[in-house]
């Protein structure tokens, strides 16, 4: 019986060592729309520190923490890059959940469009 104890104990330490890990999970992506900086930024300064280089792989998010890297996906075409969030924005619709540097939006190929749809991964290292 004693060890049925400490098996069920065990269990539910193990369970609820596993709640946050989960909720964290739940919100380690998302999606929505992503615009890339005009020229007329370059040089600006951002909100994390440091002047905007249009050739940079950056972005720009309202809440992420600064330095924050994200693997961004285009749900259109399924090119991928890797920016870091030097910057806060974008302020526009709830939709536009980034503003990525313009050599990320040639990458992910939507400059001509000016926008596209994304799915963004939080990179834990």
């Amino acid at each position: 019986m004693k060890t049925r104890r400490g098996f069920v104990a065990l269990s539910v330490a193990l369970s609820l060592a596993l709640v946050p890990l989960m909720a964290r999970a739940a919100h380690d992506s998302f999606k929505g729309d992503a615009i890339y900086y005009s020229n007329a930024y370059k040089g600006e300064t951002m909100a994390c520190g440091g002047k905007y280089q249009p050739w940079k792989m950056v972005a720009a998010h309202r809440n992420l923490p600064c330095g924050t890297r994200l693997r961004v996906r285009n749900l259109s075409n399924d090119k991928v890059v890797t920016v870091t969030v030097r910057d806060r924005g974008p302020y526009g619709d709830k939709e536009t959940k980034l503003d990525v540097s313009r050599r990320a939006a040639r990458k992910l190929d939507f400059i001509s469009a000016g926008r596209t749809r994304v799915k963004a991964t939080i990179l834990h290292d």
